[in-house]
């Protein structure tokens, strides 16, 4: 494989080599990576008149030939050698992104004044600007435009939008009882500890200041607001991922340069999350975005290491009191203490300025924090987007293992600062090219990976059939046995939740990727129902129209719950279209269900009121069923007029057995034949067999194939 385009390179890719003449963007060969490179000096001045040998360009540590180089600003670049050209205007498009998160009165404020401060900036034609707000979700506000005076009532309209503000109440309230209490406290297990609360309606302090349910229900108003602040920012945590991973992919599509300035009180990393947060980063990579968050707690910022310390310095408390006896000899565990792990992991996480940090940094931008006055910050930001290095080299990638290489760019010069993006994942170009989504990058490294690995048993294949419109549609399918899938109790012990996630990569014969699948399937249970659920079989069916050729398909699954993936490749031929006879795959029956209401005309399973689910599980258990009940639909040839026959022959220990040839039904009014029967199997011994459908029409033929084990 090459990479080419994206290089699924969490990098812009899809360049040329640049010569002298090119006006063009620069662009880099097969198997090349292009980074641009913002270069500051101490002062934080831009530093135009670096060459091409001040650059050495680090892969995963190893130092790599730069290919092509080239400084450009504004409307002009200047290769290697000096030579300096007009670009294009058009090929040149500068893309900014205004997002403005949920902030407070203040908050708001100071982003409302930042923004119009950049909106002041000296942007030239070719940088459009658009605006946003994420709340619960993304929401555009305006959409891109070069119209100043537009863009500045948008930012208002962003700005002032009115938000139910309770918190800073409530985080009066909480800091009080922890100045007093001290951080965590309900974490304590004993009467004679609880009692030693002190009160905060009476002002008093110290041991036997209250009684003891008078200091246990100080205690559980504490455990209240930290249990909803853990819910909230856990939630809040989230949608931000999920709506910046969308704002990203959207504009994967869009040419040029881009950046998105992130107006954002921060947001804390989730458990579970931190492989959707990394998809937001390695997508704007290979969008060749970079995020610019700018903090609007402003200079009152202190508080957010804190919150970190108090969490961490709780959950050690709730830890130790959850390893002790309780007085009653007994060792009952309490809430907080089964929490402690989590309280431990999210500790680190809960300082909002590093998650933003580290959103700048690997992206290639800045973080804007601890500060009111955004004027510099911000017109950085536009001499960001106007002047940088173009350099591009080749990764030289000999597996595409979708691990992560780690890019650094030095200069000669130890004293300046460089910004560029910090890395990508080795991924060939034709899956970069398609979306990807937050558990993508577990089931594309399962796909990778020889032999593949193999948690789970599970079946998959793709089925034709020809459509209404005589195109060529495809039913891919994925059947797996549930009694593997993980599933956990929720906190309260009510639900039980788990979840499988897949991706299938459909590819030619060249070995390109034609078609990506995908889905996310949650599961949720009362525990009274678990049983039945590990007894059920999970089928998931897509279509996808497809041309006539041979086709390879990759399938991975992932159990969400334990992490642990499996995966299997699987060919698929489809014939090509014309008058003659054809025929569909055939698929094995495991039940039938009434049609629903809204399945589609031309669902290919749907026969009459009823619908076929078929399954891949190519065992028959003869003390079971009698009979291999099967279907498939056969597609006559209009102009011959000889009737259809069938016949079926098994294949076992390379001998071979035909069943009674049987003539075939007329063609409905959409010119097909679907054909369900049941082929008696008690004249077989158990074992491996190939069965071979043939359907004829004069001297036509038909064919499909598939294999069964018949077992005793």
């Amino acid at each position: 494989m090459r990479i080419q385009g994206p290089v699924a390179l969490a990098i812009l890719a899809s360049l040329s080599p640049l010569s002298a003449q090119d006006a063009q963007p620069l662009k880099s060969k097969a198997e090349e990576v292009l980074l641009d490179v913002v270069v500051r000096d101490k002062k934080g001045a831009p530093l135009t008149n670096l060459t091409q040998s001040d650059f050495t360009v680090f892969d995963n540590g190893v130092a790599r030939p730069i290919r092509a180089f080239r400084l450009v600003r504004g409307g002009d670049a200047t290769d290697a050698s000096g030579h300096r050209m007009q670009l294009d205007p058009t090929s040149q498009i500068r893309m900014v992104t205004l997002v403005f998160g949920k902030m407070d009165t203040s908050g708001r404020m100071l982003s409302r004044q930042a923004a119009l401060e950049f909106l002041k900036t000296d942007l030239p034609d070719n940088v459009w600007v658009s605006v946003f707000v994420l709340d619960q979700s993304l929401k555009v506000v305006q959409d891109f435009t070069t119209d100043k005076s537009l863009l500045s009532k948008a930012v208002e309209r962003a700005s002032t939008s009115s938000y139910a503000d309770f918190g800073s109440a409530s985080n009066a309230l909480r800091d009080r009882i922890q100045e007093t209490i001290g951080p965590n406290q309900y974490g304590r297990q004993s009467p004679e500890e609880q009692t030693a609360i002190p009160s905060l309606a009476s002002g008093g302090s110290g041991a036997g200041a209250l009684g003891a349910a008078d200091s246990v229900m100080v205690a559980a108003l504490l455990q209240m607001l930290e249990f909803s602040e853990r819910a909230e920012s856990t939630q809040s945590g989230r949608n931000t991922i999920y709506a910046l991973l969308a704002a990203v992919q959207a504009e994967s599509t869009l040419p040029g340069r881009k950046s998105l300035i992130y107006f954002t009180d921060g947001f804390i990393i989730p458990q579970g999350a931190q492989e959707a947060f990394q998809s937001v980063i390695s997508t704007a990579n290979r969008s060749n975005l970079s995020f610019y968050p700018i903090d609007s707690r402003g200079l009152i910022s202190t508080r957010m290491n804190n919150d970190a310390t108090s969490h961490l310095g709780g959950a050690a408390q709730s830890s130790m009191n959850g390893a002790q006896p309780t007085p009653t000899g007994d060792n009952a565990v309490s809430t907080e203490s089964a929490m402690a792990l989590d309280d431990a992991s999210d500790a680190g996480k809960r300082n909002t300025q590093d998650t933003l940090a580290n959103l700048a940094q690997q992206t290639g931008g800045f973080l804007t924090a601890n500060t009111n006055d955004f004027r510099g910050p911000v017109h950085r930001i536009a001499e960001d987007l106007q002047t940088f290095y173009q350099l591009s080299y080749d990764p030289s990638i000999a597996v595409y293992d979708g691990s992560f290489h780690k890019v650094e760019v030095k200069t000669t010069r130890a004293d300046l600062r460089v910004q560029t993006r910090e890395g990508y994942f080795a991924l060939p170009d034709s899956i970069m090219q398609h979306s990807l989504s937050a558990l993508d990058m577990p089931l594309l490294r399962a796909l990778t990976i020889t032999p593949p690995p193999h948690a789970f048993p599970f079946e998959s294949g793709a089925m034709h059939f020809r459509g209404e419109d005589r195109s060529m549609t495809c039913g891919f399918l994925i059947d797996m046995p549930m009694t593997n899938v993980t599933v956990r109790e929720n906190s309260d012990k009510t639900k039980l939740t788990g979840g499988v996630a897949y991706i299938a990569l459909v590819k030619d014969e060249k070995g390109d990727i034609v078609k990506k699948l995908q889905g996310d399937i949650p599961v949720e249970l009362t525990p009274d129902q678990e049983i039945s659920f590990k007894q059920s079989r999970f089928t998931e069916m897509e279509y996808f129209d497809i041309p006539p050729g041979r086709y390879s398909i990759g399938v991975a699954l992932m159990d969400k719950e334990s992490g642990q993936t499996t995966a299997r490749r699987s060919s698929l031929f489809v014939p090509r279209i014309d008058s003659h006879l054809a025929m569909s795959s055939v698929s094995l029956i495991r039940k039938w269900r009434a049609k629903e209401a809204g399945a589609a005309a031309d669902d290919p399973f749907a026969v009459g009121e009823q619908t076929v689910t078929p399954t891949l599980a190519p065992r028959i258990n003869k003390s079971v069923s009698t009979s291999l009940p099967f279907y498939f639909v056969a597609y006559p040839n209009a102009g011959n007029p000889a009737p259809l026959a069938l016949t079926i022959e098994f294949t076992h220990d390379g001998k071979s057995k035909r069943i009674a040839v049987a003539d075939l039904p007329e063609p409905d009014a959409q010119g097909r034949i679907q054909y369900v029967a049941n082929s008696p199997i008690a004249q077989f011994d158990p074992g491996n067999y190939a069965v071979h459908f043939i359907v004829t029409q004069g001297t036509e033929r038909a064919e499909e194939n598939f294999a069964i084990l018949l077992e005793p």
